[in-house]
């Protein structure tokens, strides 16, 4: 039987009127038992409800009267109250397969579930799920969710997913949309498998045959240098990546008339590195794959110049570094000089290569503690040290992390310099530069 533990009972909520506490936990609401958030709240909205719960052990009771269907008042201490479902495919380009040993336990998590795709955006291949998940997922209209696909050649998928004999993926994939579940799809594209004319059929089947799909997000496969014994795989060419760039414009304007959006979006990364400019924020038609990567710094710019369009210039100010990884620092550099302009503060950008992972890493979301000590110690000895170091908060945990544990203010410490923590989007960027400018 899973259980729910209460970590937290709102002050002055109906479950604290109904005598709940913290370390309760929840068996049962009106007799069905609790696998998740998911079905806590479908049950929790009655105007009647029973609540069946553990204290020390004891098996106890709330009746609660909900006319208004308010919250209750409950903050559980996960979402899944039966345990993450995890992956048990061996996908040839597996990130967390590259990792480095000995970092925290919670990084090698293979996360495959369905609800935390739907709860956080999380992508999962549907590999591991049964008639009974389809049929809950379109009973209880758990919608969005966010699909891996890689490839609709069933061959090539078995291949690609690392399985042995075949799965029913996509025949799910197809089931979720005809009961009409909205679906974002994901392609990790890895060069001489699923590119070229590959991803081309791939692309058709899903725009034909799957009518649900609301986006498509096409991103490059991530490479470590940790890939001893594993399947060997390549980064993109710039003439691959110039034929895949291409390809979307092409995408785009098929798309853009049969079904009034671009629909397939590509990472970033790819113009980046192709040297080609970034889409308009319109192309993006509400940036539905921007935790991918896909967008992000279309919306970074755009908000960052808008907001220092309403900033003040300062004089005599602080001499500001501000941290980055490789991929990004010719936009960095670009806002920068707007950002200069804007408040008068001096701005320098220190890209940092991502030596921890290294390979073909290198986005900020995936510097270290230990690359950002090295990487700006070094630039300081060519540059001398600036007073103040700005990194974007993409690259903490939500105990203030790096991935190899380092908290800022020990980053700061070790280079000793302060540290200013500045949220990873463009309004919060400029922000933090305009808070900065504000102390003179």
């Amino acid at each position: 039987m899973s259980q729910a533990e209460i970590i937290e009972v709102k002050r002055n909520s109906i479950a604290e009127k109904a005598g709940l506490k913290a370390g309760d936990k929840v068996i049962s609401i009106n007799g069905a038992a609790l696998r998740d958030i998911l079905d806590y709240e479908i049950n929790a909205a009655s105007e009647k409800i029973r609540l069946e719960y553990l204290r020390d052990g004891r098996k106890c009771a709330a009746e609660i009267e909900n006319p208004n269907y308010e919250g209750l008042g409950i903050r559980f201490g996960s979402s899944l109250f039966d345990g993450i479902k995890t992956c048990a495919n061996r996908c040839v380009f597996c990130f967390i397969d590259q990792l480095p040993p000995n970092m925290r336990d919670t990084v090698y998590v293979k996360d495959d579930d369905y609800r935390l795709s739907f709860l956080y955006g999380n992508f999962i291949t549907l590999t591991n799920l049964k008639d009974s998940d389809i049929d809950r997922i379109i009973a209880d209209r758990i919608s969005p969710i966010y699909v891996s696909v890689h490839t609709t050649n069933p061959e090539l998928r078995s291949r690609m997913l690392g399985r042995k004999k075949a799965d029913r993926s996509l025949e799910y994939l197809k089931a979720v949309s005809e009961a009409g579940i909205e679906m974002h799809v994901q392609m990790v594209i890895c060069p001489g498998l699923n590119n070229g004319t590959e991803l081309e059929k791939s692309i058709n089947d899903l725009s034909q045959s799957y009518s649900n799909i609301a986006s498509v997000g096409v991103v490059p496969v991530g490479l470590t240098r940790y890939r001893d014994r594993l399947f060997p795989l390549r980064s993109f060419t710039k003439k691959e990546i110039i034929e895949l760039i291409s390809q979307a414009d092409k995408w785009h304007d098929r798309f853009l008339q049969e079904k009034g959006v671009a629909w397939v979006y590509i990472a970033d990364e790819f113009y980046i590195l192709g040297g080609r400019d970034l889409p308009p924020a319109e192309h993006y038609a509400g940036f539905p794959q921007i935790e991918n990567g896909i967008g992000l710094s279309r919306l970074f710019i755009d908000e960052a110049s808008k907001a220092f369009k309403k900033s003040r210039s300062v004089t005599n100010g602080p001499k500001v570094a501000l941290l980055t990884a490789m991929l990004f620092e010719n936009i960095l550099a670009r806002i920068s000089k707007e950002a200069s302009a804007a408040t008068g503060l001096m701005l320098d950008i220190v890209a940092v290569k991502n030596l921890f992972f290294g390979g073909g890493v290198n986005v900020t979301g995936l510097l270290t503690g230990s690359d950002i000590i090295e990487g700006v110690g070094a630039w300081i000895k060519k540059h001398g040290k600036p007073d103040i170091l700005v990194i974007p908060d993409v690259i903490l945990n939500a105990d203030g992390l790096t991935l190899d544990d380092y908290t800022p203010g020990a980053i700061g410490h070790r280079l000793g310099i302060e540290i200013k923590v500045a949220q990873s989007s463009g309004s919060g960027f400029a922000e933090a530069i305009m808070e900065l400018a504000s102390r003179y």
